[in-house]
């Protein structure tokens, strides 16, 4: 209520200095015509000042126009830590709102119930997702970023879906172990499944947090459905240097120098009416780096990356083959083990 009391005093308070502007200008008066003179100057600075203000925040929000709502799913294991600093980090930058979710195991809950009964009589037994709900906020207080905690019991796919869904998240941010092959296998069919069912960008961390993405490749087949990968890293990270990266097989034209010739002339030009039918600012557009090679298109993604400091590979999802049926296929493991950057997957429409 305080707030509308606030908003309606607002129109009256301008509505009474245009009333005696008009009586200023209707007199004439000396002292008067001094006084109108006096305020329009003031009025005039204000105004200029105002106006400044608000190209100000006009580009500022062109600059990055989403309002992020981020999900953590987080296992609380260290192979999640450099998650939690990735979307420590994106919240910050982005001013965005984050949501910390954790799928409880049956198996690990019941295990604690039992041991748990056996305590003294002084120690009062704490529910296993109160247990858990205070280590996450221990995490967070620990990195000063304001929160919000989801537990629930169940598969943990079924319950980052369920979140998502209710909390109308942007992207999903979530970490992948490498070193042991039972979590690996774990984890993989994990994010298998949120490949496959989450309507919304995946974002798989594997390196340290150094600060923002400073280089961010955008691989694709240039098929229609990978264009909104392309545009959601344009528009994501923006201040990162950018690569579009394509590679073509052309089988069987090895020693065949012309036909290489049209075939590179003809992925040039595939590449270029791919980028006319996206929505990109001219600007952007401009240094938008072009990358198309020959080659076998994960052998030559992963050796890009390993030489050109790459710090996230932005790839979509049900395209028409190429390099999406070579590193994606049917499941995420060939995608997050070729690569040694962070990948981010964005569905095609």
């Amino acid at each position: 209520m305080k707030r509308e009391a606030h908003g309606t005093q607002q129109p009256r308070h301008i509505n009474q200095i245009d009333e005696e502007a008009s009586t200023a200008q209707r007199s004439d008066s000396p002292v008067q015509s001094i006084n109108q003179r006096f305020l329009s100057k003031i009025f005039g600075k204000i105004k200029l000042r105002t106006d400044h203000f608000f190209l100000k925040e006009t580009a500022s929000m062109t600059h990055n126009s989403d309002y992020h709502h981020l999900l953590l799913a987080y296992d609380l294991s260290s192979r999640c830590d450099r998650a939690l600093d990735r979307a420590v980090q994106l919240t910050r930058d982005w001013k965005a709102e984050l949501l910390v979710v954790h799928a409880i195991d049956p198996v690990h809950a019941t295990r604690y119930t039992k041991l748990t009964q056996e305590l003294p009589s002084w120690r009062r037994p704490e529910n296993y997702q109160t247990v858990v709900e205070r280590r996450l906020s221990l995490d967070l207080e620990a990195d000063e970023v304001k929160a919000k905690v989801y537990v629930a019991e169940g598969v943990p796919c079924e319950v980052v879906l369920k979140a998502a869904h209710q909390e109308n998240s942007g992207l999903v941010i979530t970490g992948l172990g490498h070193d042991e092959p039972l979590v690996r296998i774990q984890l993989g069919s994990t994010v298998d499944e949120l490949l496959r069912e989450l309507p919304i960008p995946l974002m798989i961390v594997r390196r340290r947090v150094r600060g923002p993405y400073q280089h961010v490749v955008i691989a694709t087949d240039l098929s229609p459905a990978s264009r909104p990968a392309l545009e959601t890293a344009v528009r994501w990270f923006s201040d990162a240097r950018l690569t579009l990266f394509h590679a073509y097989e052309g089988a069987g034209l090895e020693r065949d120098a012309s036909a290489n010739n049209a075939w590179s002339r003809t992925a040039h030009s595939q590449c270029e009416s791919f980028l006319a039918g996206t929505v990109i600012e001219p600007s952007v557009m401009h240094r938008l780096h072009r990358v198309i090679e020959k080659g076998q298109p994960g052998a030559l993604l992963c050796d890009y990356v390993h030489h050109e400091e790459v710090d996230l590979v932005v790839l979509g999802t049900h395209g028409r083959g190429g390099l999406l049926k070579t590193l994606i296929g049917s499941t995420a493991e060939n995608l997050l083990h070729l690569l040694e950057c962070d990948t981010m997957v964005v569905r095609g429409r």
